[in-house]
């Protein structure tokens, strides 16, 4: 099911500038029927309208108060009209209009909703663990995009296709510098520490991934952001990947190098459940 400005539709202008330069931003939100409340509920929303805000404003797409609005009656709308597990994705561009690369002084925002069918992995990922590889491909730096959720993802795109029976890939800088997966944020466990990679010249800010870093004190576990070298990575207890759909995945095998699920990430794993029904 997908709106366009409010509109059932699936069609969207040629010359629109998220089509024709990447120029938006977007969210894909995990989305949770509680059958028992006959309601559903956007778990990390916060988050999402936090990062969202921060994209509306990086890339001078307008108000941000005016967009939340937008977004939230979007999302809103959206909801009504379902009473199960879903994804939730809305895209955000900068319409249609400007000289070349240059946006117009008055632009009409538009906002594309889609309703999508949650993904089914197997559980055994977030029990068992799963197989990560390194990806060659290297994330380039630009501090005026990292963190947000901008709609260009042709690094993910090419990451990806270094993939085969792995699950999920690592990506690092230019300096050789662990920053994120293609599709998730990294915890790194060593000792009692867990760690995930600093994100300041590149890389995607998970809503999870801050969730869990605002809430460490209550979960019982300092999550700190750091560098996280190849050395510190080989030297590690244990990794995991996080994402607002998945949840957690333990890393079982990196590379062909077998890695024991850390107890602090079953530790995660539960504060999860408790507190998102992962």
């Amino acid at each position: 099911m997908t709106w366009v400005n409010g509109t059932p539709s699936t069609l969207i202008d040629v010359s629109d500038r998220g089509l024709a330069y990447g120029d938006g931003v977007f969210e894909t939100m995990r989305i949770v029927y509680d059958a028992e409340q006959q309601q559903v509920v956007v778990p990390l929303l916060e988050w999402h309208l936090k990062r969202f805000s921060e994209g509306v404003k990086r890339l001078k797409l307008g108000s941000v108060d005016e967009l939340c609005i937008r977004f939230k009656k979007s999302l809103s709308s959206a909801l009504n009209s379902i009473a199960h597990d879903a994804v939730c994705k809305i895209i955000v561009t900068r319409g249609s209009g400007g000289r070349g690369y240059t946006p117009a002084e008055n632009v009409e925002i538009h906002m594309i909703t889609q309703l999508l069918t949650a993904p089914e992995y197997p559980n055994y990922y977030g029990s068992e663990g799963v197989a990560v590889k390194c990806c060659t491909h290297r994330l380039p730096s630009q501090s005026a995009l990292a963190g947000i959720k901008h709609l260009n993802r042709l690094d993910q795109v090419l990451a990806s296709q270094e993939l085969g029976a792995e699950q999920e890939g690592l990506l690092f800088d230019q300096d050789d510098n662990l920053i994120e997966g293609i599709k998730s944020n990294v915890l790194v466990f060593s000792g009692a520490e867990v760690f995930t990679p600093s994100i300041i010249a590149c890389g995607v800010r998970g809503t999870l991934r801050d969730f869990l870093i605002s809430n460490s004190q209550t979960l019982g576990i300092q999550i700190s952001e750091r560098i996280i070298d190849r050395k510190m990575l080989a030297q590690s207890d244990g990794l995991a990947m996080i994402n607002s759909v998945l949840g957690i995945w333990p890393v079982r095998e990196l590379d062909g190098q077998k890695f024991e699920i850390h107890p602090n990430c079953n530790v995660i794993g539960d504060y999860l459940k408790q507190q998102l029904s992962y």
